[in-house]
């Protein structure tokens, strides 16, 4: 091979490198009880998890958003649960805000209400409401209650 091509092949393969997203990943410890709080992006969207108090492990999780549009309502949900993958949103859940699209870590903030609540914020926007007594997860990306979680009403 012409040494010109192998470095055009570099070029090209370092560009498209760079050019693609980093997933989000989000480790956050609660500063007044050491509470780890992980917000995770995968294929197609964005979750939290609470990890247990000894760090073996997950307590609950929340749905925070989708970063590509909603998969039609066919896909099997159980199918990707039983797998231990979160499972991409489907339409019949999906609303208005479900979709952020070009998300990135630094629109992202969290804050902690003591042992009680977690909230997530995307630009500012309340996205997640994690109820820590209760282990529960409230989303504003879900139209209705189901497998991702409940829906946040404001």
């Amino acid at each position: 091979m012409k040494p010109y091509i192998l470095i055009l092949l570099f070029v090209l393969s370092s560009s498209a490198r760079s050019s693609s997203k980093d997933k989000i990943f989000i480790q956050n410890e609660n500063p007044e009880n050491g509470r780890l709080l992980i917000i995770e992006e995968d294929e197609h969207s964005v979750y939290a998890y609470l990890i247990k108090e000894d760090r073996q492990g997950i307590e609950f999780d929340g749905f925070v958003c989708s970063v590509t549009d909603p998969f039609n309502n066919t896909i099997d949900l159980e199918k990707y649960m039983e797998s231990g993958y979160p499972p991409p949103l489907i339409e019949k859940y999906a609303n208005m805000d479900s979709y952020v699209k070009g998300l990135k870590t630094e629109d992202i903030s969290i804050h902690w209400g003591a042992d009680v609540y977690i909230e997530i914020y995307i630009n500012k926007v309340k996205y997640l409401y994690m109820d820590l007594k209760e282990k529960t997860s409230y989303s504003r990306s879900l139209k209705m209650d189901g497998p991702y979680g409940k829906a946040l009403n404001d």
